[in-house]
């Protein structure tokens, strides 16, 4: 029998990047998966800061469910609207958006003491 980390990282690895639904009934993307010392986390990216999403929850995908259209959609809005998105900053000022990424993305990925990822962080749509 597969233990709940080893299944929890697998859908992990078939959703990353995607835009799911949360428990919270947000539609977010799927980053990351995180633990402390309680519980493992779904970690999703509104654009603007990670939620926590326990595993205790599950997620609903939505590529593939989606018409294609419609998930482009999400994808079109995420490239316009997301910090860490290029197309957010557009490129007139290269210099500016690549030290604001960097930043938000430095302040994504700070962590308190009793968290950590547990997966690589994925800010590539997908």
């Amino acid at each position: 029998m597969t233990d709940n980390k080893t299944l929890i990282l697998a859908e992990f690895e078939k959703l990353k990047g995607q835009f799911v639904i949360n428990a919270c009934w947000d539609i977010e993307r799927l980053i990351a998966v995180g633990e402390d010392e309680m519980d493992y986390y779904w970690i999703t990216y509104n654009g603007r800061k990670l939620k926590w999403n326990t595993c205790v929850g599950r997620l609903m995908p939505l590529k593939g469910h989606l018409r294609d259209k419609d998930y482009a959609e999400l994808i079109r809005l995420a490239k316009l609207n997301h910090y860490d998105q290029v197309t957010l900053w557009s490129n007139s000022e290269p210099e500016k958006f690549q030290a604001a990424r960097e930043e938000h993305v430095k302040e994504l990925l700070t962590l308190p003491e009793d968290h950590r990822f547990l997966t690589p962080v994925c800010l590539e749509l997908n």
